[in-house]
């Protein structure tokens, strides 16, 4: 599941649109994944599930995205990750635990596999996106040694969120990755 109707305040521009190399940050992600859309307005894709109301933030989305998943695990991530690699979801997918999540110092809920019936159960528990990893009496952490096996070059927890990364994508060849 890709969380796709934030405000993206920090990046300056919807980052679900914005361009690397030509191709949008969303598209990558869905033309790696194939996840279902979770999005607050109409985007054009065949898996996609807009929010109906206000604006709720992340822990909104994953309410009304987990009501569509089928399937006994979902991988939740935002736009914010558009190198994440189908080996990192389905590697991190095959551990048998209520929640898997890459963690780097602080919890990651954006970079998470849940049991979809835990999740559902948490979601009615829960009063932020990160109560999703903690409420969870079964939790596996993935650090960066591990994600490196999935991952050599660590580019699917490369975290595109603000200005400050938006600016340096634009300007700078060394940062900006050809898949």
């Amino acid at each position: 599941m890709v969380l796709a109707g934030g405000m993206s305040r920090r990046f300056g521009c919807d980052k679900c649109s914005f361009r690397i190399n030509g191709k949008t940050m969303l598209d990558r992600l869905v033309s790696e994944l194939d996840p279902l859309i979770v999005t607050r307005h109409k985007r054009g894709y065949k898996r996609e599930v807009v929010e109906e109301g206000e604006y709720g933030g992340p822990l909104k989305g994953v309410k009304e995205g987990v009501k569509h998943v089928r399937g006994e695990k979902v991988f939740i991530t935002g736009c914010d990750y558009p190198f994440l690699t189908f080996r990192v979801v389905s590697s991190m997918c095959e551990k048998n635990y209520k929640v898997v999540s890459f963690y780097d110092g602080k919890v990651q809920p954006l970079l998470s596999c849940y049991s979809v019936s835990y999740l559902r159960d948490a979601i009615r528990k829960a009063s932020r996106l990160s109560d999703l990893v903690t409420l969870s009496d079964e939790i596996y952490y993935v650090g960066y040694y591990e994600m490196k096996m999935y991952d050599p070059l660590l580019a699917s927890i490369q975290d595109y969120d603000s200005i400050t990364t938006h600016t340096k994508l634009r300007f700078s060849n060394s940062l900006v990755v050809i898949k």
